[in-house]
């Protein structure tokens, strides 16, 4: 007879704005058998205020309950959707959301993932690495179709738009999937921050490491920063453990009015939470855990008068230099191809610093379907200061397309 033994969960996170990056828009939540990473967008505060929103929508969901979790997401989306609508300022924010929680079943216990955008949570089992979630972008959609490869999608220039968010719109759809626990399983959750930085490879050399949770998702943040770090990254890390379970630990026997079981939780931080486990024993622990907390929902800050116009002069120059920059580099258009259609893109070509153009016509013309002189004078049509210009342009190639011309 096997020894019986109960599992659990301990569990480290770190978070950072990176080296480009003016704040972080990045936020997480990790308690009781919740974990929750968001990474939020929308101007230089909306993103920020969308993934802190979420996130504390989604942390009141009741444990072990997927409906409540599932519930508290769509209510994340309801909340973070109405306060755009709200206040002008945070107009168009949104956040991924990405959860995994301790789901109660029967006598037992297993885990649930719920998805919105292109956070990431992935399972490290028997030295593999799986990605557990689906990115919900316009590039993993072409990827998944099969229409470019994983080395063309690092660089697609649309590779950060996103096909779901939440708060975009005020219906949301949700991916969810339910695990079984193993002991010996890592778990990781983190933002696109970490895996715009380093492949699957170099995100497992590290889950490699026998080091604590907390120590893990520091290297890994780490590990972003020296590869560029040009965005916020975040991580968590939950480690699934087990110990012999002996008689004096055996659950208790239901008593008349409680038909639950005691739930350890060693931390000396943690408020008195009721549990909300029964049948099978299932602790859960914080051990070397580096989450920082931080939300803007509670920052006091206190500053004299002369940092305030110190902080004031660099924000308006700042802001000055940031909107010449954006103005170039989001000025006129170009033609270009995407996915084997020819576009009309509103900016600079390949971008400038974080600016990235932006699709303004998509065509039905296919660049295989063009002579190579036409091909040609594509490629070389260069910057094109008015959209009516660009739309003559197609227009010629589209009649000469037709027209059965070859542009000799």
């Amino acid at each position: 007879m096997t020894t019986p033994s109960r599992l659990m969960l301990s569990w480290g996170g770190a978070t950072d704005q990176g080296r480009v990056r003016a704040n972080n828009q990045d936020a997480m939540y990790a308690d009781w058998g919740l974990f929750i990473v968001a990474d939020g967008m929308g101007g230089h505060q909306g993103g920020e205020v969308a993934a802190n929103l979420a996130v504390r929508a989604v942390a009141k969901a009741e444990r072990g309950s997927v409906s409540d979790l599932r519930n508290a997401v769509v209510e994340a989306n309801r909340l973070v959707h109405e306060t755009a609508i709200a206040q002008p300022e945070l107009h168009g924010m949104g956040t991924t959301l990405t959860a995994l929680a301790v789901d109660q079943h029967g006598e037992g216990h297993q885990f649930v993932v719920l998805n919105v955008g292109d956070s990431r949570v992935y399972r490290y089992r028997d030295n593999q690495l799986e990605q557990l979630t689906e990115d919900h972008s316009y590039v993993a959609e072409l990827v998944r179709r099969g229409d470019i490869d994983d080395e063309a999608a690092s660089v697609h220039p649309y590779r950060n738009m996103l096909t779901r968010a939440i708060g975009v719109h005020p219906d949301v759809e949700i991916d969810e999937w339910v695990f079984e626990p193993a002991v010996g399983d890592r778990f990781i959750l983190c933002s696109d921050g970490l895996t715009n930085e380093l492949d699957d490879s170099a995100i497992a050399e590290q889950l490699a490491n026998a080091d604590d949770p907390g120590a893990i998702a520091q290297a890994l943040v780490a590990t972003a920063n020296e590869h560029g770090g040009r965005d916020n990254s975040t991580v968590l890390v939950v480690d699934v453990q087990a110990e012999p379970l002996t008689t004096k630990d055996e659950p208790r026997e239901a008593a008349e009015d409680d038909d639950s079981t005691d739930l350890e939780h060693k931390s000396d931080e943690t408020p008195d939470i009721p549990d909300h486990a029964a049948g099978e024993a299932f602790e859960i622990r914080v051990r070397g855990s580096t989450v920082k907390q931080r939300s803007w929902l509670y920052d006091q800050v206190r500053i004299s008068l002369g940092a305030a116009l110190i902080t004031l002069v660099l924000t308006v120059t700042t802001a000055a230099m940031v909107f010449t920059i954006g103005w170039y580099a989001r000025s006129g258009y170009h033609v270009d191809v995407v996915a084997n259609h020819v576009v009309i893109q509103k900016g600079r070509s390949g971008g400038l610093l974080w600016f990235e153009p932006t699709l303004e016509q998509w065509t039905e013309i296919q660049i295989s379907e063009l002579s190579d002189t036409d091909q040609s004078r594509l490629a070389n049509s260069g910057h094109m200061s008015t959209l009516d210009e660009a739309q003559s342009f197609v227009a010629t190639l589209q009649t000469r397309q037709f027209g059965g011309e070859d542009g000799s």
